[in-house]
This record gives C-alpha cells, sequence and structure tokens, in this order.
C-alpha cells in the first residue's frame, strides 16, 4: 500500500515529463513545417530581375507575385480557421503542406505568367492554413507558463524562411535557372509534410497541463466569432502589420533614392533587421512567460516602434543600422504574443485555429494595405517625412486596440 501510494506522484511527474517532451518535438517538427511557407512565398524578390527578363513582365506585372499572397490570405483566413476546427491539424496540415507542393510544381513548369500567377495563389492558400495550424497546435500542447516561449520559437518561421530563401535563390537559379528555386522549395515543402504527418502525433485526451479535456460546445465556433476580444486584437495586428510591411517594402526603395546607395547595400539594413528577429521572438516569449502578461509586451513593441520607425526619414545611413538593430529587438514582442493572446482570449484552447484565422485576416489585410497607404503618401505633397510618419500614427493605433482587448 505504500508502495502504490509513492509511486502515485512519481508517475504523475513520468507523464509530465514525457508530455512535455513531447510538446518541444512536436514544437521543432512544427517550425521546420511551417518554414516551407515563407521559403516559397519569399522566393521572388531575390531573382525577380530573372522572372522579369523569362516572362516579359514590368515591375508593377512582376509585384502582383508578391501581392497575390496576401489577397489569397485574407479570402481565405476564416474559412481556414473554420476547417481546423472541422477536420482537426492532420488534415489541415496536409492541406497546408500539400498547396504548397502543388503551387511549386505549376510555378516550376509554368511558361506563362497566367499559370505562374495561379501557382502562387494555390501556394497562398498553403501558406493561409500553416498560419492557422501551427499556433493552433503550440496551444494545445503547451501549458499556458511556457506557451509564450514555444510561439516565440515558432514565431521566426517567417524571418528564417524568408532570411534563407534570401542567401539560398540567387545560388540556385546560377543566373537564369529560375526553376531550381521553384524545385528546391517544393522537395523541402514534400519532406516537411511527410515529417509533419508522421512524427507529429495527436495530443492523448488531455490537456497541456494533463488535465481530462471536456467537450467542445456545439456553439463554441460562433462564440469565437462574436468575441470582441479576439477582434481587438486582430485589429491590433493589422494596424502593425500595416506599419511594419510597408517601413520593410520602402525602406531599400528610400535608401537608394534618397541617400544614393546601390541597391545591394540598400537590403542591407532589411537582413540585419530579419536576422535579429529570429532571435528576438523567442525572447519576447520568455519575457511574457516570466511576467505573466502577453498585453503588455505587444503594447510595450507597437509604442516603442512608433517611436523608432519615423526617424528613418531623419537618420542618416549610418544611424539607420542602430535603427533597424532596435527594431529588430522590438519586433520580437509583438506577433509573439499576439498569437499567445488570440488563442487564450478564446477561451479554450481547442478553438486557437478559429482564433489564429481571426488573427491571420488582420494580418493579410494589413499586409495589402499598408504599402499601399505608404506609396500613396510619397506620391503626396509630404513625401518621405509623411510616409514615414504615417507608420506612427499606425502602431499607435495598434497599441489601443490591443490595450483594449482583456488579453491577461
Amino acid at each position: 500500500m505504500s508502495f502504490s501510494t509513492q509511486s502515485v506522484p512519481g508517475t504523475a511527474a513520468a507523464r509530465a515529463t514525457s508530455r512535455e517532451r513531447a510538446a518541444w518535438f512536436a514544437l521543432a517538427i512544427l517550425l521546420l513545417f511551417s518554414i516551407a511557407a515563407p521559403l516559397n512565398q519569399f522566393k521572388i524578390p531575390p531573382i525577380m530581375p530573372i522572372l522579369m527578363g523569362a516572362f516579359n513582365l514590368s515591375v508593377g506585372r512582376a509585384g502582383l507575385l508578391m501581392s497575390v499572397y496576401a489577397v489569397t490570405g485574407l479570402a481565405l483566413a476564416l474559412p481556414a480557421g473554420l476547417i481546423f476546427q472541422k477536420l482537426g491539424y492532420r488534415i489541415t496540415g496536409l492541406i497546408a503542406g500539400g498547396s504548397i507542393v502543388l503551387g511549386a510544381v505549376l510555378g516550376a513548369t509554368s511558361s506563362s505568367m497566367g499559370n505562374l500567377l495561379m501557382s502562387r495563389v494555390i501556394e497562398g492558400i498553403g501558406t493561409s492554413f500553416m498560419a492557422v495550424l501551427a499556433p493552433a497546435i503550440i496551444a494545445v500542447r503547451f501549458a499556458a507558463q511556457k506557451r509564450g516561449a514555444a510561439m516565440g520559437i515558432w514565431s521566426a518561421w517567417v524571418p528564417i524562411g524568408s532570411t534563407s530563401m534570401l542567401i539560398l535563390a540567387p545560388i540556385l537559379s546560377q543566373g537564369v535557372n529560375w526553376q531550381a528555386v521553384w524545385w528546391f522549395g517544393c522537395g523541402y515543402a514534400l519532406v516537411t509534410t511527410a515529417l509533419f504527418v508522421v512524427l507529429v502525433k495527436p495530443a492523448r485526451d488531455s490537456t497541456a497541463d494533463g488535465s481530462q479535456s471536456r467537450p467542445l460546445p456545439a456553439a463554441s465556433a460562433a462564440q469565437v466569432l462574436r468575441n470582441c476580444d479576439v477582434w481587438l486584437i486582430s485589429l491590433a495586428f493589422a494596424f502593425y502589420v500595416m506599419a511594419t510591411m510597408a517601413f520593410g517594402t520602402f525602406l531599400p526603395t528610400y535608401l537608394s533614392l534618397v541617400h544614393g546607395m546601390p541597391l545591394s547595400q540598400a537590403a542591407f539594413p532589411s537582413s540585419v533587421m530579419s536576422m535579429i528577429i529570429i532571435f528576438s521572438c523567442p525572447a519576447g516569449g520568455v519575457l511574457s512567460d516570466r511576467i505573466g502578461s502577453r498585453k503588455r509586451p505587444y503594447v510595450l513593441g507597437m509604442a516603442l516602434t512608433a517611436v523608432i520607425m519615423p526617424l528613418a526619414a531623419v537618420v542618416g545611413p549610418n544611424a539607420l543600422i542602430l535603427l533597424v538593430i532596435a527594431q529588430g529587438l522590438v519586433s520580437g514582442l509583438v506577433p509573439t504574443n499576439i498569437f499567445s493572446a488570440a488563442v487564450e482570449v478564446a477561451g479554450d484552447e481547442r478553438l486557437g485555429g478559429l482564433a489564429m484565422g481571426i488573427i491571420m485576416a488582420g494580418q493579410n489585410a494589413g499586409m495589402l494595405v499598408g504599402p499601399i497607404i505608404f506609396g500613396a503618401l510619397i506620391e503626396s505633397a509630404g513625401g518621405w517625412p509623411l510616409a514615414f510618419g504615417s507608420l506612427s500614427v499606425m502602431c499607435l493605433l495598434g497599441a489601443l486596440a490591443g490595450w483594449l482587448s482583456r488579453a491577461r
């Protein structure tokens, strides 16, 4: 009898350790799998001149190959969340990975701009599902006190994927062979999809802390869609992404046109910022876990961004490096904690997929609208100073919307 009494705590501790190891292993596979999306999304910019020559494209038409991603993401964000709640993680993962593989194959074999655009739409479908899938799995696998760190590690998926392709695409294309870039993206997506399907097992019928899960109410999806806090967080993220997307899109052009920097050098500050974000995202998650708040870090990050970004219009190129380093450090506070806050205010971690669908709707709206507003302001009488100043307004509006939510 005494043996049984003493072994129960030990057994419970062993189960908790096993659950935690399985969660971190699943996170590692999820990160590798998720990187397939930005790896394929950002293969256009580093070889755009090659594509312009191959398909006889103007700069404006070539830009469609990137903007179509935002349109697809905006259209599919909510449906992707609803499909995840209905079909579960495994089928959603197959849709995500399969769409990226299919789109890459179609793109690699395209001989016309129409087919290439269609391939980008299909890849965009995969990215939309990927953005919903991973945070929802993390929400179920990790207890609240470790969820921020896990979400922070996963949040590095975009800078890792985009930075990797900025380096690899020029090497793979070897001057004119742009199809090699597409086949590489296809192969990576295919391998990581297989890893996800084989190695990420369904969580047992318990929550992240080991307690027994309860059935979801039939009206749970409708409750999430009516949840004002999720929508406020999505609105906050939309304003923030408007600012950061505009800044990242036009900074190299600004440095080239205003400061006379060669394009190769003008892109350097953006790459430095992306590299720093890879490490600041996990740090932002760890910080939020330690202080027990998601709201305070992401509101602080937006407020600091409102100060940092407009300064780009008044400092020289040398001081700008310090600004992008500061922005890279600050950026880790926002996406990580936006994602964590969204799945938590949904009320049940199993509803994280639908909550993330709402967040992705805001993100893609910001990606679509931000560069348009910034570009229009550049051409106005206020020029570059007014355009950079508008980023402060966007970030402060985002901070206000995020603060009004009841996230912890």
